[in-house]
């Protein structure tokens, strides 16, 4: 391990431990702990692992990248993380937390009803099984049907939100039931973030609402997602993603998941990567700043600074604005990257820190995610105020977010979208809720508070 490489690593445990002091206990039910965290394993153990020589060459992203020049790309977007995290830590969120009420509580379990939340998450699972919803082609393509929208869009929150109603409802016992059953179905759908992401999201919501799950069903927890994850791994391994692109249907998925997992005890053949090997490369952050950074060093200028505003605009829903699938690539600045630095073909993981590299130099780099800092900081307090049905959501889809790291700032606004939409609609319902209470407790018309109501002749 270089020099630069172990000072990147001291700067991002800097960030770690700054978070752990100020915030205390509670301290990784944050969704921008979350987010630090993310990039720690993307930016600081993925860039470790793979600096042993039978590790890193099995990583396809930094082919014709030199290992100084991702060095130094690791230590910038360390250096831009900690910053990220002293911002946030200026707008002082420890004094935000408010603890949950007993009317929270109530509200919450009348309306997130785990039945209809399933019902709701059915056919997008469905859709997802049959190769066109969540992880299937057709959801990614252009001008894709509305039902792949909706099951890329909302699978994965409502799977978690179900899950979480239905330990609410029933008690801290049902925990490891449910959440067994959510992270199958979620493995059916070939990803493994999902599972990790809506494990965390089932964790963070019960303690959010008074019902922390105890450290026993905590460590189950933790193998029950880890045999589930290697499971995914191993049909990846097997089979490739052919089988989550077509209508394969969920038991000849589960079929594929146990095979998985159960062919994870053979020793991988001499030109094959290992389970470690695969995963410091699935998880390699840093390749793609490394490569700009190359780049640039040997000529190409940066782009222009406008293309970071301009990204945003992929956030804008395609109803509201239909040219926008038109003109998808040119709001990609991943793909005006690749293209103009010269970079290999490949799916980059640049991550939040890394996915501006080529728009801004590293000062301004390091600058604008310190202004992210203090804008998620600020967002945090807003969100952990209170305990209510329509903040419990928004926090679910702050946590996937958050465990979206990989995709940079657009991706994981993008994905916010429908969080905000399934939030207002919970706000509604409960207002609606609270009219029909307050109708319900007035008295009859015709009559006064105490006394008979006058019968009729």
């Amino acid at each position: 391990m270089t020099v630069t490489l172990a000072t990147a690593l001291l700067v991002q445990l800097a960030a770690v431990l700054l978070l752990r002091h100020r915030l205390g206990k509670g301290w990784l039910r944050r969704p921008v702990t979350l987010l630090v965290l993310a990039s720690v394993v993307y930016d600081g153990v993925s860039p470790v692992l793979l600096a042993f020589p039978s590790v890193g060459k099995w990583d396809i992203y930094r082919q014709g990248v030199a290992q100084s020049y991702v060095d130094e790309a690791t230590l910038i977007m360390s250096g831009g993380m900690l910053a990220f995290t002293v911002a946030y830590l200026l707008t002082r969120p420890e004094r935000a937390v408010s603890e949950p009420q007993p009317g929270d509580v109530a509200q919450v379990s009348g309306v997130l009803d785990w039945r209809l939340l399933a019902l709701a998450c059915a056919p997008l699972a469905v859709l997802t099984y049959e190769g066109r919803g969540y992880n299937g082609t057709a959801a990614t393509a252009p001008g894709a049907a509305l039902g792949p929208e909706l099951a890329s869009a909302f699978f994965v929150l409502l799977m978690a939100l179900a899950a979480f109603s239905l330990v609410l409802r029933r008690g801290p016992q049902w925990f490891l039931p449910a959440l067994a059953a959510q992270s199958v179905l979620l493995a059916a759908a070939g990803e493994r973030t999902p599972v990790i992401a809506d494990a965390i999201v089932l964790i963070v919501l019960l303690a959010r609402a008074g019902m922390r799950p105890s450290g026993t069903q905590l460590r189950a927890a933790a193998g029950l997602t880890l045999a589930t994850v290697l499971a995914i791994g191993g049909v990846r391994a097997e089979q490739g993603r052919s089988l989550y692109g077509q209508d394969s249907g969920l038991g000849a998925r589960l079929a594929a998941l146990g095979d998985g997992l159960s062919g994870l005890g053979g020793t991988a053949p001499g030109d094959s990567p290992g389970l470690l090997a695969q995963a410091a490369s699935r998880l390699d952050g840093t390749a793609f700043a490394g490569g700009i950074l190359q780049a640039e060093h040997l000529g190409q200028p940066g782009l222009s600074a406008a293309g970071v505003p301009a990204s945003l605009l992929i956030t804008v829903p395609s109803a509201l604005w239909p040219a926008k699938v038109a003109d998808s690539a040119g709001l990609n600045p991943v793909l005006a990257e690749t293209d103009d630095f010269g970079l290999q073909q490949v799916n980059f993981l640049p991550g939040l820190a890394g996915f501006y590299a080529g728009f801004l130099s590293w000062p301004w780099l390091i600058a604008f995610l310190a202004v992210l800092g203090l804008l998620a900081g600020w967002a945090e307090r807003a969100l952990l105020r209170s305990a209510s049905a329509a903040r419990l959501v928004l926090l679910a889809g702050a946590v996937i977010m958050a465990l979206d790291f990989e995709k940079g700032l657009p991706g994981m606004l993008a994905g916010f979208r429908a969080v905000v939409l399934l939030a207002v609609a919970v706000r509604l319902a409960c207002a609606f809720l609270r009219v029909q209470r307050a109708r319900a407790r007035l008295p009859a018309a015709g009559s006064a508070p105490g006394l008979p109501r006058p019968r009729l002749p």
